[in-house]
């Protein structure tokens, strides 16, 4: 058993029976309140009753899960404890069991289903089921640019609710049909009584961490499952981290329901134990004015906390390029930080990968395009979401070389053929080391290619093409694979760092942003840029040692003003 010493703040959390909202500001140690608060369930706990450990992304849930399991904490079954995403909790426990009005057909989750295209005429367009409303089957212009013909439009759309009504009766869901089947489910009030008995008979207590990363119909869950359902739910957050408008997040929202609790389970942690006294003041610089005013900055915990290493602010002229990502280097050297442990952050990863002299083109719909892009973002990429992706990217274009993926969507191939990732990912990881671009040892397009071939041809004996009609010879790809990151430092969107942590973080803002996140900082605008000003305060919050801001130079005088008035050291160097 680890001990661990723990602030007043954190015990309080241990120690409280019942349902919290509990507010916590970036490296404030959430794991580690959430295991010890499990220790001591676990030591208390009625016979049958278990913890159900809920997060929003796989990410989060690995974590923790791990954590757990380091320290003995979770058994093996994890009966009655349960440790998922909330899609899963929702899926396992409110959807799957009671199924839905398909006959005997068995019900598959598929999350991609939105991926799969509709053609009314032989010589049409493949268009995505995301193009058209979910509710009404209506055609959204601005995702399918390219169908400009409205007498088709009806065809489109009849085709569009077929297709769905299709899958429905088949049986496959995605997680937006679950959320609608749930809250049907939820809706019946002889199921809504049965169900809260099960669950209040299976979970003596609900944790819900990275509970920012919600949307409204998931506050209605939670909600439930506290209020009508009775069970001791506690939810975990840091509203200013909420980054997910694109998808109905949640920000003000988060807020108000916290004020549904009451005084006593409205619980902090204020204590950063991952960055420095200058990030801590930096990064509550960054918090949306109206509840910035409202608290105080951070309290910096850590190892780090006395550290005198200021905030840089590199101010650039023109576009964004390689200046800033080779300026960033120079900074981590001159501190001894290594560049595999920090990361160049901007909001989208164009603007990222012109930060270090990367490729930024579009990637083609051709297999090899699309096949070079995998291979170097498995190489030269974050070493988890983005490898992940990469791998899966890859396994997709195995499947597609080879015909299997006729009529259907990835995963929905996977769910029909009851593909376990332990049955294809080493042998996909192995393709892709030996696809390795280097072009320092003599690598050339042709010779790749060759490799590609190789490795790809007895896949595709099937499909009725050569493996040559299928991974032609493209000049493009000379452009994808010749291009690696500055010194190995990794670029990666804000999105996919979220929840982790680096030694040094170079944010860049680029000009089509940096004005208006700071007329909102400065409460000097209507709100419209204030998800990107929480996905800054994201990006800056990541920093343990050194946080480097790339501003450009029409407005960086602005953000050190800025930053500097709540305490923090500014360096600005002219790039």
């Amino acid at each position: 058993m680890t001990e661990f010493n723990l602030t007043p703040e954190q015990q309080s959390i241990v120690d409280h029976d019942g349902s919290a909202f509990v507010s916590a500001c970036p490296g404030a140690g959430k794991t580690r309140c959430i295991t010890e608060r499990a220790r001591k369930v676990l030591s208390e706990s009625s016979k049958g009753k278990g913890i159900a450990f809920l997060s929003f992304t796989k990410a989060a849930i690995g974590e923790l899960e791990e954590r757990l399991q380091d320290e003995g904490l979770l058994p093996t079954p994890a009966l009655p404890y349960f440790v998922g995403t909330f899609d899963s909790f929702i899926w396992k426990y409110l959807v799957e069991p009671y199924g839905i009005d398909v006959g005997d057909k068995r019900i598959s989750l598929i999350p991609d289903k939105d991926e799969l295209t509709v053609k009314p005429f032989p010589k049409g367009q493949d268009i995505k089921l995301s193009c058209f409303n979910r509710d009404t089957g209506a055609l959204i212009q601005s995702k399918a640019p390219g169908l400009r013909s409205p007498s088709t439009h009806a065809a489109y759309e009849t085709a569009a609710r077929n297709a769905r009504n299709r899958l429905l009766e088949q049986g496959y869901v995605d997680f937006h049909d679950v959320r609608e089947i749930a809250a049907r489910n939820l809706s019946n009030p002889i199921f809504n009584g049965r169900l809260a008995q099960i669950l209040r008979a299976r979970f003596r207590e609900i944790i819900i961490d990275e509970a920012q990363d919600c949307n409204p119909d998931d506050l209605d869950i939670v909600e439930w499952l506290r209020s009508t359902a009775n069970i001791s739910t506690k939810v975990v957050c840091d509203p200013h981290q909420s980054i997910y408008g694109f998808r109905g997040g949640v920000f003000k929202e988060l807020f108000e329901y916290e004020k549904r609790f009451p005084s006593e389970q409205r619980l902090s942690l204020s204590g950063n134990f991952r960055s420095s006294d200058h990030i801590c003041k930096a990064i509550h610089s960054l918090r949306a004015p109206e509840y910035r005013a409202l608290s105080s900055p951070d309290t910096a915990l850590g190892p780090h906390r006395d550290s005198e290493i200021q905030i840089h602010v590199l101010s650039y002229h023109g576009s964004v390029s390689n200046v800033i990502g080779a300026s960033f280097i120079t900074l981590l050297r001159r501190h001894d930080f290594k560049a595999h442990q920090s990361r160049l952050v901007a909001k989208t990863r164009a603007s990222a990968l012109n930060a270090v002299g990367a490729y930024t083109g579009k990637v083609g719909q051709s297999l090899i395009q699309q096949l070079a892009s995998a291979v170097m973002k498995f190489h030269y990429s974050d070493g988890s979401k983005a490898r992940l992706e990469a791998i899966q990217e890859t396994h997709y274009l195995l499947l597609y070389a080879g015909g299997c993926l006729e009529g259907k969507t990835y995963h929905q191939y996977i769910s029909d053929e009851g593909l376990e990732a332990v049955s294809w990912r080493g042998h996909v990881l192995k393709i892709l080391r030996v696809l390795k671009f280097d072009a320092s040892r003599g690598d050339s397009r042709e010779e790749w290619l060759g490799r590609v071939r190789q490795e790809f041809g007895p896949f595709i004996q099937n499909s009725g093409k050569t493996v040559a009609q299928l991974f032609r010879n493209e000049a493009k790809v000379n452009s994808i694979l010749g291009v690696t990151p500055v010194s190995e430092l990794i670029p990666a969107t804000i999105h996919e760092v979220k929840g982790l942590e680096f030694e040094g973080m170079c944010v860049v803002l680029t000009t089509a942003t940096a004005n208006g996140i700071l007329n909102y900082l400065s409460g000097n605008s209507d709100g419209a840029k204030a998800e990107e000003a929480r996905v800054f305060y994201v990006a800056a919050s990541r920093a343990e040692k050194l946080l480097v801001i790339a501003c450009p130079q029409g407005q960086s005088e602005r953000l050190v003003d800025h930053i500097s008035q709540y305490g923090a050291h500014v360096t600005v160097s002219e790039i």
